[in-house]
């Protein structure tokens, strides 16, 4: 278990927790009904898991979601909304050439900052990211850049349908010939196979039951 990633969504985490420790406490001294325990002790479940996927199971999940990228040794890699640079530091593990963007917001990913990112490089004996302030909706790379590009968690949080599928069109535009996009998301993904599947017959869709919330990698590769 690391903290070292931060915990995603760390505000509903702590909702949850805190909810559920007082409605089933409550429950099991007495003064609350039967559902209202029920209430609390679903709350609770919710929000360990949520904080065991952030500490725990996202580690093992960036390295499915570089698997399917194909990620190799002297790829250009993007990484979108990188954080703490979850993805970013394992591909550049694997000797890929690393660029990782973000806009930092810590109410996505707690202690969300280059800071921690850097903190996280010098901590697993990283040493060279190009780390780009940069919207996903306007990535400010030419067409073609990069050989891999990948996204974790991020899109759904683009609050307008039009703001998704310009971040996704972006990442679609930055994509070089035969390269692989891999957006991984629990939420949205509809979205993002009909946006692709308007610009490639290649989109492949890989179902995670281990993550919480259960989410989905939209897999596609350009020809």
């Amino acid at each position: 278990m690391t903290m070292r990633y931060g915990v995603d969504a760390p505000f509903w985490v702590a909702f949850l927790i805190i909810i559920g420790l007082v409605f089933t406490l409550s429950g099991v001294f007495g003064s609350v009904n039967g559902f209202v325990f029920g209430y609390g002790l679903i709350c609770l479940v919710t929000g360990l898991w949520m904080f065991t996927y952030s500490t725990t199971i996202k580690i093992a999940h960036r390295e499915v979601i570089l698997s399917l990228a194909q990620a190799k040794s002297g790829d250009e890699l993007l990484d979108v909304g990188t954080g703490r640079g979850l993805l970013a530091i394992s591909a550049s593990q694997k000797g890929c050439k690393v660029t990782a963007t973000d806009v930092w917001s810590k109410w996505d990913l707690g202690g969300n900052g280059k800071a921690k990112l850097k903190a996280n490089m010098v901590a697993e004996s990283v040493a060279e990211i190009d780390i780009v302030d940069a919207d996903a909706r306007e990535l400010p790379f030419s067409d073609g850049s990069f050989d891999v590009v990948v996204s974790n968690f991020v899109v759904h949080n683009i609050k307008s349908v039009e703001g998704r599928r310009k971040a996704i069109l972006e990442m679609w535009r930055v994509l070089s010939p035969n390269g692989r996009l891999v957006i991984s998301d629990f939420s949205k993904t509809a979205e993002y196979i009909q946006i692709l599947n308007s610009v490639s017959n290649r989109v492949e869709i890989k179902q995670f039951y281990y993550t919480f919330p259960f989410s989905k990698a939209v897999v596609v590769q350009k020809i």
